[in-house]
């Protein structure tokens, strides 16, 4: 057990370093398609584009999470201080700006809906 806990304390002092943890794995035959470093641009890029999303409502739901959904969110709190909340309303905003077909699809069958 106190081998499984020096495991994690030394996966969290890593993440607190911005270092990668080092793993014991076979380098696959492919080489990557981005660098690492453009990837960590990216990714970057993602933090501080969610960081910046404006929380304009007001109304509050009620959501299930698996658990490991839940944890890696708190993790991600923990690492770059991003709120849970914050993260499930940029994730949103994204998935129906990039999906509008569901927004007009949604508008077309509220037409038809006898109330």
């Amino acid at each position: 057990m106190s081998g499984i806990k020096s495991l994690a304390d030394e996966l969290r002092d890593s993440m607190r370093k911005g270092k990668p943890p080092q793993a014991n794995e076979i380098p696959s035959a492919q080489p990557p398609k981005d660098t690492p470093k453009k990837k960590a641009e990216t990714l970057e890029r993602l933090f501080e584009n969610i960081l910046n999303h404006e929380l304009a409502g007001r109304e509050r739901l009620l959501i299930r999470l698996d658990d490991k959904t839940l944890f890696l969110l708190k993790q991600l709190k923990v690492a770059k201080g991003i709120d849970m909340t914050k993260i499930i309303s940029y994730s949103l905003h994204q998935f129906l700006k990039t999906h509008p077909e569901l927004t007009r699809y949604i508008k077309e069958h509220i037409k038809t809906l006898d109330l």
